[in-house]
């Protein structure tokens, strides 16, 4: 068989079954493909990283040692493992002590209800590191964790895509490398006192968190009248100094202490850990020793005027927030 002839028939055979040629080479492309895809993935909740997941967003030229990488790396995979699985003791006993303590109440139940909204079924994560600060002689690695659907484990395939997140801290303690999560940065007891005739005031507990600072304030009448702290009577009742500016905290609730009484109060204000601007002191720059309040609803505003007019006592004070 000569090369003419060759072709003619292949030409025939090609004409005769094209149809299923072209089925078979679909059918082939397609497995080709799906196995490509399967075998990039990882089906035990991997971990998805960004190109260079140890370098800071806030500023690429910090870098997460080499030593620590790999480590975070099997932390988070370990901690993911029990998320996904319903491990939730085991997971929670990977937090730190202080996170365990000051942001859940070393009661599992919250962490579980936290962890619920960001994690309602199993997940995937991307991890990033964000920036990183110094704090007590250890270096604080913050990371921005993404938590997405596993759409190949769930099927989700025509879903929309969206995401919860949340900023987890890592750092060298006593126990080796620790873990915070829900914002949480770290807690420190202050122990400042500001007093005079009137009134002292304690900062017992400072809490940071990614973007907030709170304070846990402890506020003691030493006079026979009532002490007014904050009512929404004047302006900036309550503001944290920074080097830079000042910033007003966030909840507004009356501070308010009767003869001889202690209240105590938690004042929070928006701070990022990470904006190179410190905090120096609480300022409370409108402080009433009343002789007659009435207090401020349903009171008409002459009469609360009158009342702040025919003070005992007005003043300010500033606490230190120095660590």
């Amino acid at each position: 068989m000569n090369f003419t002839e060759f072709r003619l028939k292949f030409r025939r055979f090609f004409r005769k079954y094209r149809r299923i040629l072209f089925i078979i080479f679909i059918i082939w492309a397609i497995i080709f493909f799906i196995n490509k895809i399967v075998g990039n993935l990882n089906n035990d909740y991997s971990r998805e990283v960004t190109y260079e997941p140890h370098v800071g967003i806030i500023s690429s030229l910090h870098e997460v040692p080499n030593s620590t990488q790999s480590s975070i790396e099997d932390i988070m995979e370990e901690y993911m493992t029990y998320c996904n699985d319903g491990e939730f003791d085991k997971a929670f006993e990977m937090i730190s002590e202080d996170c365990r303590k000051y942001v859940f109440d070393n009661d599992v139940e919250k962490y579980m209800s936290y962890l619920y909204t960001k994690m309602p079924t199993p997940k995937v994560y991307a991890l990033q590191n964000y920036s990183s600060i110094s704090y007590d002689g250890k270096e604080m690695y913050i990371y921005d964790v993404r938590y997405t659907d596993d759409f190949l484990a769930t099927g989700l395939t025509n879903s929309t895509y969206g995401y919860t997140q949340e900023k987890i801290t890592f750092y060298r303690g006593e126990n080796g490398l620790e873990m915070n999560v829900g914002d949480f940065i770290y807690h420190t007891d202050i122990k400042n006192i500001s007093e005079n005739e009137y009134l002292k005031i304690d900062i017992a507990d400072k809490i940071v968190n990614y973007s907030i600072e709170s304070y846990e304030m402890k506020f003691t009448n030493r006079s026979n009248y009532t002490i007014v702290i904050s009512d929404g009577q004047e302006n900036d009742e309550v503001l944290l100094e920074l080097n830079h500016e000042t910033r007003k905290r966030n909840d507004l609730k009356d501070i308010v202490i009767e003869p001889g009484k202690t209240v105590t109060a938690n004042l929070s204000f928006k701070k990022f850990v990470d904006d190179n601007d410190a905090s120096n002191f609480l300022v409370f720059s409108s402080i009433r020793v009343m002789e007659k309040y009435s207090g401020t609803e349903n009171i008409e505003e002459s009469v609360i005027q009158s009342e702040i007019d025919n003070a005992i006592a007005k003043f300010s004070m500033k606490v230190s927030t120095a660590e």
